[in-house]
């Protein structure tokens, strides 16, 4: 029995990995007749049945590809419960009966633990997960990339280029392209990586925080609801926050003994030059006393989440980063 599961939001990743068991398995070149994909969305159980237990015509493997299917039954758009199984229910047996000469894949974006159709088919299949990278993950995995290109960006560049990115291979990869492209031989810094390469994720948690840190409450709420819709957990919200917050407070003390943009850096201790324009600019409109009251209610958040988890009071961590971004980004002239 050969059944696959791929799922993750890191696309490039999770699809590049469909493409390598394809060509594992097509040995003999009989694949082109010997495919079949379904929708998810649309396909019912009596035709992927059907579709498995074929035999292949000249050639030793049927391939059969299924996208989407444990997104059909997952959680809805609002929170809402996604559909029961009903007769799906009888896709355990269909796996445990799948012939030997069919690779079975299903391919999926990223899956909550409790969704009942990934719960179905993880006992009987390779469940693989692509996540999307980590920091310095992606950091190695981008110098492995320049290097085969011959691309040279430096240290602050690459940096940059995550930070603007995120930890999606696709992204990253569709950047290092454009800069390939535009700096040639020459060397890439963070000033190009910044000119050339806008955040690419649709909204990205770095919008919600300068949003917040800059006031923009009508930004700032519709910033929370596209993290959300990103998958976004609400620590790392409130993670980000803290840290936006740190770095606003260190370059106000910077800024009230009169302190340049060289002294900002040494502050925040970072050598990204367009980072500490950044925190300079939004720092300006605070003074030490909001910037520290804001840098304590983010505290007050974590504290109120805290107890909420212990049956002590508290807010649900959803509530209480709504109002926690409300308050702070709504904070302008008190």
């Amino acid at each position: 029995m050969a059944v696959y599961l791929f799922h993750g939001e890191d696309r490039f990743a999770r699809l590049e990995a469909v493409a390598a068991l394809r060509r594992e398995h097509d040995g003999d070149g009989a694949l082109s007749n010997n495919s079949m994909s379904f929708d998810g969305a649309r396909v019912s159980l009596g035709e992927l049945g059907a579709a498995v237990s074929a035999a292949p015509f000249l050639g030793g493997v049927r391939w059969v590809r299924v996208d989407g299917l444990c997104g059909r039954f997952g959680f809805q758009p609002g929170g809402r419960r996604g559909r029961q199984l009903g007769d799906w229910d009888g896709l355990a047996d269909v796996l445990q009966q799948l012939p030997p000469t069919t690779v079975l894949v299903f391919v999926e974006e990223e899956l909550r633990r409790g969704n009942p159709m990934l719960q179905l088919i993880q006992p009987l299949a390779d469940v693989r997960e692509f996540a999307r990278l980590k920091e310095k993950e992606a950091i190695q995995w981008l110098r492995g990339e320049v290097r085969r290109r011959g691309l040279h960006l430096t240290r602050n560049a690459a940096q940059a280029l995550v930070d603007r990115a995120g930890g999606d291979r696709g992204a990253l990869t569709q950047a290092v392209d454009k800069l390939a492209l535009y700096a040639g031989d020459a060397n890439v810094d963070e000033t190009v990586v910044e000119m050339m390469v806008p955040a690419v994720r649709s909204v990205t948690i770095f919008n919600l925080v300068d949003a917040v840190a800059e006031r923009r409450l009508a930004d700032a709420m519709r910033a929370l609801d596209g993290v959300r819709a990103e998958g976004e957990p609400e620590t790392r919200i409130i993670q980000m926050l803290a840290r936006t917050y740190r770095q606003i407070v260190i370059t106000r003390e910077v800024l009230d003994r009169k302190g340049s943009n060289e002294d900002i850096q040494s502050a925040l201790k970072t050598n990204m030059e367009w980072l500490a324009r950044r925190v300079r600019r939004q720092a300006q409109s605070y003074s030490q006393a909001s910037a520290d009251a804001a840098l304590a209610r983010i505290l007050e958040a974590e504290v109120a989440i805290i107890e909420y988890r212990t049956d002590a009071g508290g807010l649900p961590e959803d509530v209480a980063v709504e109002l926690l971004v409300a308050e702070l980004a709504g904070a302008a002239g008190r």
